[in-house]
């Protein structure tokens, strides 16, 4: 019959005889323990909470919700644009105006067409440095199977976040 030996490693005290050397702490806990310090991982701060989503308009079909952010000093803005129609849009444009004393850039459009319950993506970045009231006119314009559909305008007063 076999048998296991377990291996021991051992240390010497000087005299003679040798007893087990102590096992070597996982993770450095026992040196943790010593100074102080706590050996469980930095626990992370919660993310800051994520800013709600805008409707900004909800007619004829046409749903664009504003999905905000800050980006340094500007506040980004990613208008999505979703057709909630059956047929397809084309030559759509979506514009947004501001008070003078803030200033305003619109990137173009992923698309001017707009598949049924399909969605494009613009972003919008607007600087306030003097801290005014945002409010915004937005204004959309379409055809749906080629004809100029009635103009969509739509205001909006406040935003949820200020920068």
């Amino acid at each position: 019959r076999r048998v296991r030996e377990a291996v021991v490693s051992t240390q010497s005290t000087g005299v003679g005889d040798q007893t087990p050397a102590p096992a070597a702490p996982a993770n450095n806990d026992l040196l943790m323990d010593l100074l102080g310090l706590d050996s469980a991982p930095p626990v992370m701060a919660p993310a800051a909470p994520a800013i709600p989503p805008v409707t900004a308009i909800n007619k004829q079909g046409i749903l664009v919700t504003f999905n905000l952010s800050h980006e340094g000093d500007k506040l980004k803005i990613v208008v999505e644009s979703r057709n909630n129609t059956a047929s397809p849009i084309g030559d759509y444009l979506f514009q947004a105006a501001v008070p003078k004393t803030i200033q305003i850039s619109l990137n173009a459009a992923s698309s001017t067409t707009i598949a049924p319950n399909g969605t494009i993506h613009q972003e919008m970045f607007v600087s306030n440095p003097n801290k005014a009231t945002l409010k915004m006119r937005l204004k959309v314009s379409y055809t749906a199977g080629g004809v100029p559909a009635p103009e969509i305008q739509e205001t909006i007063a406040s935003f949820p976040v200020s920068y």
